[in-house]
């Protein structure tokens, strides 16, 4: 198969291409030159900001394109006009974040059909927490358009794993390393969901291969795991000394810890839809996770690797400090003291 991946050296797009060549595919990567530019030297490179010109697109024909770097509707219209009749089918990389309320199903899954975000200014092209989910959702319908239908939709949740430029999973895999008594956060039964970005790179790569188009969600894992399991596992994996200690939630909130940058992965009860994603359509189409303590450990030895610093944007911190945790553990035992 001949394959074009749009951003091929960072986190997800770096399995990607890792994968392609492994199978053996014929791999063409459109990359800036910023990150990992020494990667992959046998796959044609074609070196281009997408926000400029799309000149070395010009030639090729490809039978499936993965755009994992496309965050507002320009960039794919564009891209669907570079590759006009020379692509079979089209990838789009886009997120959970389009749905307009997970949370409005306290208890059930959110699933494809579930209504997505629209923006009250689409001609936005700022990135920002509020405009993130409404872009990819224009992506979406650019996508549909730029490629008559002849194209997929991944909604991927939270991916991580090795090479994750965010820091969040890593995190927990750095704090329980550590060892010792450790705050978690809320309730240790809470639904927890995450993907290793290698599996959902493979599944991603056998829909290519298969000619594959469609919706589809993209989280795992495959059984429906807790915060609990999950940090339990990491602990085997990783180091058995370390032992959570759970906090309710209220308590962590009044605190003033933000969830999901300061405990990563954790959402209180109110905004935890982002865990209830049904991923049904993605297992029937041969989604398979590997067990989290594989990512845990495989996560820890790239990260003792000293990896290089990302080529990518600034990103601000995530993750308690040990004295904040510290202080937060002292708190909680006074609070629960009082009679």
């Amino acid at each position: 198969m001949k394959l074009l991946i749009l951003g091929g050296t960072r986190f997800l797009g770096r399995h990607l291409a890792q994968l392609a060549l492994e199978a053996g595919h014929e791999l063409t990567l459109l990359h800036r030159g910023r990150s990992g530019p020494d990667l992959f030297p046998d796959a044609e490179h074609r070196i281009a900001d997408r926000d400029g010109s799309l000149a070395v697109l010009e030639d090729g024909e490809w039978d499936a394109a993965i755009d994992t770097s496309a965050y507002v509707p320009r960039q794919v219209h564009a891209v669907a006009e570079a590759l006009a009749g020379r692509v079979s089918t089209y990838q789009l990389v886009s997120t959970i974040s389009v749905y307009a309320d997970v949370n409005a199903n306290r208890h059930g899954l959110t699933d494809e059909t579930a209504e997505v975000q629209t923006l009250e200014d689409p001609r936005t092209e700022t990135v920002t927490g509020a405009t993130y989910g409404g872009l990819k959702a224009l992506c979406e319908v650019a996508a549909w358009d730029g490629f008559e239908g002849r194209c997929l939709i991944a909604r991927p949740g939270l991916l991580v794993g090795p090479h994750d430029p965010t820091g969040r999973f890593t995190w927990w895999v750095q704090r329980l390393l550590r060892g010792g008594e450790m705050l978690a956060p809320g309730d240790p039964d809470a639904a927890l969901q995450c993907l290793d970005a290698r599996d959902a790179a493979a599944w991603l790569l056998r829909q290519a291969e298969q000619g594959q188009t469609g919706v589809f969600n993209l989280n795992g894992p495959e059984a429906p795991t807790t915060m609990g399991d999950w940090l339990a596992a990491g602990a085997q994996a990783l180091n058995s000394s370390a032992q959570p200690l759970w906090v309710d939630e209220e308590f962590l909130l009044a605190q003033g810890v933000q969830p999901w940058t300061e405990l990563p992965l954790w959402l209180p009860r109110s905004e935890a839809g982002l865990h209830r994603i049904d991923i049904e359509r993605a297992l029937a189409t041969g989604l398979q996770c590997r067990p989290a303590g594989q990512t845990f450990a495989d996560t820890a030895a790239w990260a003792g690797a000293a990896p290089p610093v990302s080529a990518g944007p600034p990103r601000p911190p995530v993750g308690l400090s040990a004295e904040r945790e510290a202080a937060l553990i002292d708190s909680w035992r006074a609070a629960s003291a009082r009679p």
